[in-house]
């Protein structure tokens, strides 16, 4: 079975070994800054120098000195040579960066290492992945968590094993990865400092069963999850844990955004639910279109008319990928227009102004 590992990268590469205690300092003042432009020009140039360098030594060191150079290496290596997971051609390497610009900056260098000894690896990050901030930090998880579930599940459902490195990476994000690792990993492991043995922690035997609370505040929580305005008092009933406020607008946190994700699908493959926008409408005849549909089409329903809700209350400015919303042609069909569903069913739909009244779920015309 092929291996999907994913790394937190810290700065270690940086700062193992010996340095002097000024570039110490140095990186230590610019831990948090995004992009070298924003340093004063003396000070990026002797952090950038120092990045070259580590780079250097790292993709020309043998194996003891990588593990010395690179806590994230480190762990990877005593990864791959447990006999429980002999490596695959179709292992990938996902390096998840810090937003700043000495985070970006290792994990290029690791990612260009394990390039160099065959391996296939890319990086990710999300804006406001820093300590800088509290709030950007939580706004940044909340965005992580829609990127990775979309990449992880994915991976999953093309039968891969799903592993999360979390040696190197800071406190703050290693400590949710651990809580995230529970539903999306097969394992997460860890490589103490000094230690040549993993310590691996499986996925625990248990599901994150948001059902009742989400289903409770399904109208609020579908629209927070699209990023539309909900009244506060819509919001009363939902757990503080999984909202936080950004400029007196009630968003999902990290954590809402994780049930919602966790619980979508599942739920959205039940049934036909209402509408969350006043300018997304249908009627009896529509609804009976949907009947005895399956499972996965339901889903895709269900997902189409969220992303209209999101298209019409843009003024049908926002077309959210995969919606692709068209008038059809040709005076048989004067007014209608359709959304696609799959490669076999549409939404047929009227519009008028910024409002659609949804028609039937059909099959294609050809």
């Amino acid at each position: 079975m092929p291996s999907l590992i994913l790394t937190t990268c810290g700065t270690s590469l940086l700062t193992n070994g010996g340095i002097p205690d000024d570039l110490r300092r140095l990186l230590n003042k610019h831990a948090n800054s995004r992009d070298w432009s924003v340093m004063p020009t003396d000070e990026a140039h002797t952090l950038q120098q120092h990045a070259n360098s580590r780079q250097q030594s790292l993709l020309a060191a043998d194996e003891q000195q990588v593990r010395r150079l690179s806590a994230e290496l480190n762990g990877l290596l005593s990864w791959q040579q447990r006999p429980q997971t002999p490596a695959s051609t179709q292992d990938m390497y996902l390096l998840l960066a810090t937003d700043t610009a000495l985070g970006k900056s290792t994990a290029q260098s690791v990612c260009t290492w394990l390039q160099q000894q065959g391996h296939s690896a890319s990086i990710i990050s999300a804006a406001g992945l820093h300590t800088a901030s509290l709030s950007s930090f939580r706004q940044a998880l909340s965005g992580l968590v829609k990127d990775l579930h979309e990449q992880l599940s994915s991976y999953k459902a093309s039968g891969y094993s799903i592993n999360f490195n979390l040696t190197g990476g800071f406190k703050g994000l290693n400590g949710f990865l651990q809580a995230l690792s529970t539903i999306y990993a097969d394992n997460a492991f860890y490589l103490f400092e000094g230690s040549s043995e993993l310590m691996l922690i499986p996925s625990l035997p248990l599901t994150l069963d948001a059902e009742q609370v989400i289903k409770q505040n399904l109208r609020a929580m579908r629209r927070l999850s699209l990023n539309l305005p909900v009244p506060a008092q819509d919001c009363s009933s939902i757990p503080e844990l999984l909202l936080f406020s950004i400029d007196q607008e009630r968003v999902l946190s990290e954590w809402g955004e994780l049930l919602w994700r966790n619980s979508q699908s599942k739920l959205y493959k039940q049934s036909l639910y209402p509408s969350i926008s006043e300018r997304v409408t249908w009627g009896d005849t529509f609804e009976a279109s949907t009947k005895g549909r399956s499972p996965e089409l339901l889903n895709l329903i269900n997902q189409r008319i969220d992303n209209l809700a999101v298209y019409t209350e843009s003024d049908c400015k926002l077309a959210l990928k995969s919606l692709d919303p068209k008038q059809l042609q040709g005076s048989q069909h004067k007014g209608l227009w359709e959304c696609d569903l799959d490669d076999h069913h549409r939404i047929f739909m009227r519009k008028e102004g910024y409002s659609f009244y949804l028609e039937k779920v059909d099959k294609a015309l050809h």
